[in-house]
């Protein structure tokens, strides 16, 4: 077999199984937007052990800064993708890192208030900020405003520089997510965000200087003091509750993982869940049958 036909049938192999891959996913889509359709939205006073579905306002004592922006937030995710134009990736964005971090915050209704633990949880937000950083300056377009229910991340002016610096890093330098929290954290939170500091510095060997830049773009993502968000997760017994009000925590359960913190409505929620699990079954099983029958006429053929 020559070189070009070893390069064919490894193609068709990867997307074989990346079909394969695609297809069983839409039914793990399809069978969270069966949950989320079967599990009505309680108020949060009402709420017992098990998976609920809430919607509230987010508000908390402890805060990140959003390495974007600044702004004080709950949980913050940083798309980083940079501009390649070569033979070998093409023209065009490509995915570089994505950095995010969160701490625990309280889901506020008319009724009551829970606290909710973002680790695990699958993410549905708005886009609060995108920066272009590089050859061709620093860009930044703020994209929440006018977004319904959601409030414009209110954070401080930021420099290409600083921006640069957190691309360099992996996350570790410029505006760091530990600038807007106090002291006397908890050990257990102060461990998780030790470990986040201790990926940042892992990255740091393979990330890119600042010094050259090349074009970057930042997309970030923010759950921020005052929005309101719909959560579907697991009620558990909070194991140290300060207070009357916290004895219950919302997490990812054991038992049933569906565990997803959208700021859009419940009716959109579903749609965009019920029109995924239709792309990924359809599309990831023609890419599956299309690369197996391609397979078999290349190996039938003898095509080299």
């Amino acid at each position: 077999m020559s070189h070009k036909g070893w390069q064919l049938d490894l193609v068709l192999m990867l997307g074989f199984g990346t079909g394969l891959y695609t297809f069983f996913k839409g039914f793990r889509v399809y069978r969270e937007y069966r949950i989320l359709e079967d599990t009505p939205e309680v108020p949060i006073r009402s709420i017992a052990m098990g998976l609920v579905h809430i919607r509230g306002t987010a508000t908390g004592e402890l805060t990140l800064a959003s390495p974007v922006t600044h702004s004080p937030c709950y949980y913050y995710k940083v798309d980083i993708e940079r501009w390649e134009s070569n033979p070998k990736q093409g023209r065009g964005w490509h995915h570089y890192a994505t950095r995010r971090n969160g701490v625990r915050f309280s889901l506020k209704d008319a009724t009551g208030r829970v606290l909710v633990e973002p680790s695990g949880a699958e993410f549905d937000l708005f886009q609060s900020a995108r920066v272009e950083i590089g050859n061709r300056g620093l860009s930044l377009w703020r994209l929440l405003g006018g977004r319904g229910d959601a409030t414009p991340a209110e954070g401080v002016e930021v420099s290409e520089a600083e921006l640069a610096d957190y691309v360099a890093t992996g996350g570790l330098g410029g505006p760091t997510a530990l600038s807007s929290l106090p002291g006397d954290l908890p050990d257990g939170l102060r461990a998780q965000l030790s470990g986040a500091i201790a990926e940042s510095v892992a990255l740091l060997g393979r990330a890119s200087t600042a010094s050259g830049m090349r074009r970057f773009r930042l997309s970030e993502y923010c759950i921020l003091a005052g929005c309101s968000y719909n959560v579907t997760g697991t009620c558990i017994e909070n194991p140290n509750p300060k207070d009357e009000r916290d004895r219950n925590l919302i997490v990812k359960g054991e038992d049933e993982p569906t565990f997803l913190v959208s700021a859009r409505e419940e009716k959109e929620i579903e749609k965009r869940l019920r029109w995924r699990a239709l792309l990924y079954i359809l599309g990831g099983g023609a890419l599956a049958i299309v690369c197996l029958y391609a397979f078999i006429v290349v190996a039938t053929l003898g095509w080299a």
